[in-house]
């Protein structure tokens, strides 16, 4: 299975009129066509992932299960996102997700 993240820019995600950090989708499709990450991770811009109580969720599909993420609010993280998918295009699939990332990690309810 191909890892697949998918970042909301839905309703509230993304809406800095709700004091959320803009997600910056142009730049992130601009990267992952750049450095050829599609044919190695899926990158989906969703308009709405369902926890809208968390700022800016994003959701990471790998062999190894679901990760949610909530809290996105620096560019550093969108970035740390690219790393990580550059790493799998390098190391292959089982390259997991770094720490920066999962201390926003959260279980929906």
């Amino acid at each position: 299975m191909k890892p697949t993240i998918n970042i909301c820019d839905g309703c509230c995600c993304g809406r800095v009129n709700k004091s959320n950090m803009a997600v910056p989708t142009t730049e992130l499709k601009a990267l992952w066509n750049e450095h050829n990450l599609a044919q190695h991770v899926n990158l989906r811009v969703t308009s709405c992932l369902g926890p809208c109580s968390r700022a800016n969720v994003t959701l990471v599909s790998t062999s190894e299960g679901r990760t949610w993420l909530g809290g996105i609010a620096s560019e550093d993280h969108y970035q740390t996102l690219v790393d990580w998918a550059q790493n799998i295009a390098v190391n292959g699939p089982q390259h997991p997700l770094p720490d920066s990332l999962l201390t926003l990690k959260f279980t929906p309810v």
